[in-house]
């Protein structure tokens, strides 16, 4: 510690002396002559840097710099250029040229240090800024779907899952999801809820997607492939940024009325010189749910001809509790009445995110990152059951270290489940309250279902008086006397109760679970100069806490190690038109074998628009946790 306490009064001693070097301009459009906004200044290799405003000004202030030292300027859709600085107060303006095409782009999570897209190992997708600030859809998360080779399947308003090559589903722990480095998914569903928990499109900078196994990279996540979320920077990004947008939805359905849509964003950013600044984001988006309503029997115990509403074993597809059958003699299969979706599930869903960051140069080569980002919401997920994620909290806490050719970064992801529950559980659970015997008494939930059953032959059988023998109708009118019906306080009650009774007992998913991870990596090219050399590694440690709803862990806590490294070389040759790039990682889950998984490519440039490649990879997973756990028990 007092070791790291000298170094930084030591650097900030040398800052004292730095001679101040203050660099302004204007960034224009060289055909039309317009102001650039947004544009990028980059001193060449360091982390310093900044963004022209609306009116296309800049200021950069690079106190730490020796003379000379080039800055860069980019811009989307325009050719970049570079300018020396070789005094300490320059104006810099920059008439910027168009270019031809939009095609090459700079992208970083192809090789993990930044390179043109087309000159890429792997095929890759972006969604720059421009891209996003143009996206016709409601938020930019929804307009990914216009990215080559990937797809979507959207399960909620808050929740879409996203995909690219292989087999797709509502919840998708083949794909790994980024935001600033971070892994977006949930510690105890295994998988990235969509954006209800990312980042607001206020403060994304840009999406870059690798439609393909990135194992070779990323680890066993990415075997389907990888979206990396990039976040503003608030040295290069300041200022007061607010966002309204509203939509109605629901147009023609018999169920309910047109409802508003609305999305709230706001961020500021703040640098103080050149060595500290921070941000925060605020944004909350609300709606009205998509109703699930589709009653179609698909009682598999039944023949496809005698299946419909009058169907005394009827298994509709949208309610739930009719799922408990049984078959009584002479009368046949018999379900329970079940009830519909929309009197089980909370269709009023929401997603607050809430972000800070706090940044420091100690240099401008060396960077100290905080960053904070707390989201809750409420969304429909389908897996094998329909589950309401009820004001579903997701945290993390993200430290980094970083230069221009290395970072160091530890992060750790929570989950609070709070309110969120199984419906069809819930119909089961609400169905067992309130069952009567025939003598009048209300039974035990272990006795409920069978009870009902006993109800309702009797009733169709005559034993029972005023009811139509043989008649289901009249039969199941009998049997559900008592039943509590949606919208009343014994259901309202009955409903909360299961709610916030989680196992086997109720139908409520309770999960504290957390994930601790570490990585980092070193770019050694410019020490070694005759060829391109990277090598990183990654460390997680898993620990569940779902008191024995989700897993065994309700006496043993599960706890579950992970760890990779990886290694990356790439050389060019003839005149640099040809480069090849080779990768190589070695993954280990402590209950299972280790895998390595390997990538090679080659990229030939013919000119500035044409490029060919050529590669191959493989991809590796490892189990979900659900299996891992059960390993363990």
């Amino acid at each position: 510690m007092k070791k790291l306490l000298f170094i930084i009064l030591l650097l900030n001693s040398i800052n004292l002396f730095a001679q101040e070097i203050k660099i302004t301009g204007n960034i224009t459009d060289g055909v039309t002559g317009k102001p650039v906004s947004g544009a990028s200044i980059s001193v060449k290799g360091k982390l310093t840097g900044t963004t022209t405003d609306s009116k296309g000004n800049y200021t950069l202030n690079a106190n730490k710099l020796k003379l000379p030292f080039t800055i860069v300027i980019s811009a989307v859709g325009f050719e970049v250029q570079e300018s020396q600085v070789t005094s300490a107060n320059n104006d810099i303006s920059v008439k910027l040229s168009q270019k031809a095409i939009v095609l090459n782009e700079v992208v970083s999570s192809a090789t993990r240090i930044n390179q043109s897209i087309l000159q890429s190992p792997v095929s890759i997708e972006k969604m720059s800024l421009k891209a996003i600030k143009e996206n016709p859809s409601f938020t930019f998360y929804d307009g990914l779907q216009s990215l080559k080779g990937l797809e979507a399947v959207t399960s909620s308003l808050t929740y879409k899952q996203i995909n690219t090559r292989g087999f797709n589903s509502t919840g998708n722990s083949r794909f790994l999801q980024l935001v600033d480095g971070v892994d977006n998914q949930t510690p105890g569903l295994n998988f990235s809820v969509g954006n209800l928990f990312g980042a607001s499109d206020i403060d994304i900078e840009s999406v870059e997607v690798i439609p393909g196994a990135a194992s070779a990279l990323y680890g066993p996540v990415a075997f389907n492939g990888l979206l990396s979320l990039k976040t503003k920077d608030p040295f290069k990004y300041q200022g007061l940024t607010v966002q309204v947008k509203s939509g109605l939805n629901h147009f023609g359905e018999s169920v309910v009325k047109p409802q508003g849509l609305y999305d709230f964003a706001a961020r500021y950013a703040k640098a103080f010189n050149d060595k500290f600044a921070f941000k925060i984001n605020a944004s909350y988006l609300t709606g009205r749910d998509w109703y699930a309503d589709n009653y179609t029997d698909v009682s598999a115990s039944t023949p496809a001809a005698q299946r419909g509403p009058n169907n005394p074993g009827r298994d509709a597809l949208n309610i739930y509790g009719d799922e408990v059958t049984k078959t009584l003699p002479g009368i046949g299969l018999v379900s329970r009445t079940g009830y519909e979706e929309k009197d089980l599930m909370n269709y009023n869903v929401y997603s607050l995110k809430l972000n800070g960051a706090l940044q420091y140069r100690f240099s401008n080569n060396l960077e100290a990152i905080y960053q904070y980002n707390y989201g809750r919401g409420t969304a429909s997920y389908t897996g094998s059951s329909r589950f309401d994620l009820n004001n579903f909290v997701l945290q993390t806490h993200r430290i980094e270290l970083k230069g221009s050719n290395f970072f160091v970064r530890g992060y750790s992801v929570e989950e609070n489940s709070h309110d969120s529950y199984n419906t069809r559980s819930l119909a089961q659970f609400i169905n067992r309250d309130w069952v009567k015997d025939l003598n009048g008494n209300t039974v035990t939930p272990d006795k409920a279902d069978d009870t009902w059953f006993t109800r309702y032959a009797a009733a169709f059988n005559g034993s029972v008086s005023g009811v139509t023998p043989n008649n289901n109708s009249a039969a199941r009118t009998f049997a559900d006397q008592g039943r509590f019906l949606p919208g009343t306080s014994e259901f309202n009650s009955a409903k909360n109760a299961s709610i916030h009774n989680y196992g086997l007992s109720g139908a409520g998913v309770f999960s504290n679970s957390k994930f601790y991870h570490a990585e980092g990596q070193y770019d050694f090219t410019s020490a070694i100069k005759v060829f391109e050399l990277l090598a990183g590694g990654s460390f997680r440690d898993y620990r569940m806490f779902t008191n024995g709803s989700l897993f065994d862990d309700k006496v043993n806590r599960v706890t579950i190690k992970e760890y990779g490294s990886f290694l990356q070389a790439a050389k060019k040759l003839f005149d640099d038109n040809l480069k090849l790039t080779a990768s190589i990682r070695y993954d280990k889950n402590e209950n299972f074998k280790g895998s390595f998984t390997p990538r090679v490519s080659a990229v030939y440039t013919v000119d500035k628009t044409s490029n060919f490649r050529a590669s191959y990879q493989t991809g590796f997973r490892n189990p979900t946790l659900l299996i891992s756990s059960s390993t363990l028990t």
